[in-house]
């Protein structure tokens, strides 16, 4: 009988060394089969701990296989129910649930989380995803995870979102509570089999409110949005988005890509509503306060630029159009920048925006003011920064009595919280208008400057002072100056009320009505025979006026009208922050009349409601020439400050230059005859 010899291996290490690896693959290849299901609470206290957020992957039924996990190559990962949960403070649970989700991430990308930045998942595919975000009025959001630190103002997460590079949906909802946008939302996505001629396409809807007004959104786009993407050569799908916020609407018909990238958009849009502003506040973009307003143009937008040429733009009956760029970088300011151009902007349309009351005439405002009182939002001008060219073909002030300026040209620059309209060029009333104005918003009242030179502008037309048909207008000729002003405020008003500086303004190449001159002399005779045998304009020969403001009170230091009949001598003063008028006219006639009763011409009241009046009393006699002529000698300091730069500055130059040596010579003393002999 034979026996059996067991024979142990003359090497059991070796075949250790290679039953050991053997093993362990063997038994990868099983879990990595069977989905490493004792990995599911790891992975959740893993994510949780990094997210600083509980993460679940529990079904809440006794579904079968709730978690597989496939480690190989990449992390993937198919769950019944994949759960991330708001923070504490927020007032809705969860913030995400994914159904039937299936999540790839690259090996890479978890190493980067565990250095602190943000998880970049490779792609998401579910049945049905759920949203439920918040964000708060101090800028902390659930989408933030991480400890929350308020810095500067602004609160800071330890990283911002997950980032999808591809994200694949059947069925969708988002409940969204924006409190810095003023903004909730609560919206529904699904694929609609028979939307696009190429497959599924994308249908959502949504209803919400907007700054307190209702809100309804809806979205068609084209079948490649079911597998929304990050990659920047994914192909453009047809997409069409509808908002209607109260009486704002709005209409996008084009092409989206990248959509969870940089996002990609191209394509054309209208948008109506009650003020530009309006459309501004969700881009955090400085747009003026207006009226009710329609818009349409073509619209291009990548990562944090957004392009657009405005083909039509009316506020009330202003007609506008343009090309503007805006960029909002991650560490700056947002910064817009384009050209505003059209054939007519009325200045009322920009009521609001130029502190006025829209809707509402100045002479009949509360309180009999005239002057806008409307506070500028100081605040917004440190939103942005800007530089707008300005081209428009006209720009009518509005009211009776002024005429549009035709052309405007200028630059608006807004840096840093100041805002400068420069480079101003306007043709105005046959004549030139240059300056630059300024406001300085950094502080809680504004500093305001306002530097303006006008030359050549023609007065019968800049002032429309109608007359009966075959009468000369009232006044004629061209008319120069310059405005030098500084103040703060709030509103123009104020601006006004506080107001430093100077006025110098010429006129020459003149006329002025015989029945103007007669009538403010109160000459009876002359004037009579001025009604009897027709108005004769009378030949100016200068007229000049030197406008000291100091605290918004006007002083005028020089004022006077020279004709071949009379001098005019203005005196007295007015108030830009009372609105006040009192002023006194006076004739000093160059003729003898013989029922001239030449009292002074009083000027009182408000600008809304000013009066005239003669001088109360008894008429005083004829004021002697030789007092009011020396009164009147500042006009030869007057002279240098006329700009000799255009032919009707040198030629008021010349004309005031000789009314100064007829008054210097009528007031310098008599020569002694004694000392003349002497002599």
């Amino acid at each position: 009988m034979h026996r059996l010899h067991l024979h142990r291996p003359k090497h059991p290490l070796l075949w250790t060394l290679i039953a050991l690896p053997l093993v362990l693959l063997a038994a990868v290849a099983w879990c990595e089969w069977a989905g490493w299901p004792f990995l599911q609470q790891p992975a959740e206290r893993w994510l949780s701990k990094r997210l600083e957020r509980p993460v679940s992957f529990a079904p809440g039924d006794a579904t079968p296989d709730p978690f597989r996990l496939r480690l190989l190559g990449s992390v993937r990962l198919d769950a019944k129910r994949l759960q991330i949960d708001n923070p504490p403070w927020s007032t809705r649970q969860p913030m995400t649930v994914a159904h039937d989700a299936k999540l790839r991430l690259r090996w890479s990308d978890l190493l980067a989380l565990r250095r602190g930045e943000p998880l970049q998942v490779e792609s998401l595919t579910s049945e049905r995803l759920q949203l439920q975000l918040e964000r708060r009025a101090d800028g902390a959001a659930s989408w933030h995870f991480g400890p929350q630190q308020a810095r500067d103002g602004n609160v800071q997460p330890k990283f911002n979102g997950v980032h999808f590079e591809r994200l694949t949906l059947r069925n969708g909802t988002l409940y969204l509570n924006d409190a810095p946008l003023q903004l909730v939302i609560d919206a529904q996505a699904s694929l609609d089999e028979s939307a696009s001629a190429t497959g599924a396409g994308l249908v959502g809807r949504g209803e919400g409110r907007y700054h307190d007004h209702p809100l309804r959104v809806s979205l068609r786009a084209g079948s490649a949005l079911a597998g929304l993407s990050a990659d920047p050569n994914s192909a453009p799908v047809p997409v069409q988005l509808q908002v209607q916020a109260g009486p704002s609407r709005l209409r996008f018909d084009g092409l989206a890509s990248d959509l969870l990238g940089r996002l990609k958009l191209s394509g054309s849009y209208e948008v109506a509503g009650p003020s530009l502003a309006e459309v501004g506040k969700p881009f955090s973009i400085t747009l003026p306060t207006t009226g009710a307003f329609s818009m349409n143009g073509n619209l291009r937008h990548e990562g944090t630029r957004w392009h657009s040429v405005v083909h039509r733009a009316q506020v009330g009956r202003s007609i506008l159009a343009g090309e503007f760029d805006f960029d909002r970088p991650p560490d700056a300011l947002p910064r817009l920048v384009g050209r505003l151009n059209g054939p007519l902007l009325w200045l009322a349309d920009l009521g609001p925006a130029v502190g006025a009351t829209p809707g509402v005439k100045a002479a009949v405002r509360a309180k009999g003011r005239v002057l806008p009182d409307r506070s500028f939002d100081l605040p917004s001008l440190k939103m942005m920064n800007a530089d707008v060219r300005i081209d428009l073909d006209r720009l009518e002030p509005g009211g009776d009595k002024l005429i549009a300026l035709k052309p405007l040209r200028g630059r608006l620059v807004l840096q840093d919280g100041v805002l400068r309209i420069q480079e101003i060029d306007a043709q105005w009333a046959a004549g030139r208008l240059r300056g630059t104005l300024q406001v300085d918003g950094r502080k809680s009242v504004a500093d305001w400057q306002a530097n303006l030179v006008a030359s050549g502008l023609v007065m019968e037309r800049w002032l429309r002072m109608t007359r009966k048909e075959g009468q000369p207008p009232y006044v004629t000729g061209l008319l120069g100056g310059r405005i030098d002003l500084r103040g703060q405020g709030r509103s123009t008003a104020e601006f006004l009320a506080s107001a430093d500086g100077r006025a110098v303004l010429h006129w020459t190449r003149g006329t002025i009505s015989h029945l103007v001159v007669e009538g403010a002399g109160i000459d009876i005779a002359q004037a009579l025979g001025v009604m009897i045998r027709g108005d004769k304009p009378l030949p100016v020969t200068c007229g000049a006026a030197d406008l000291h403001i100091a605290d918004g009170r006007v002083d005028p230091k020089v004022l006077i009208v020279d004709t071949t009949d009379s001098t005019i001598y203005g005196d007295g003063a007015m108030s830009l922050a009372t609105e006040r008028l009192a002023l006194v006219a006076r004739v000093e006639p160059k003729d003898m009349s013989p029922v001239a009763l030449r009292t002074p011409l009083h000027i009182d009241g408000t600008f809304a409601d000013p009066k005239v009046s003669l001088e109360k009393g008894p008429l005083v006699r004829r004021l002697v020439p030789s007092v009011l002529l020396a009164m009147l000698n500042p006009l030869a300091g007057l002279l240098p400050l006329i700009d000799a730069g255009d032919d009707d500055a040198r030629s008021a130059i010349a004309g005031c230059r000789a009314l100064s040596e007829q008054l210097s010579a009528s007031t310098r003393p008599a020569p002694n005859p004694s000392k003349a002999r002497r002599g």
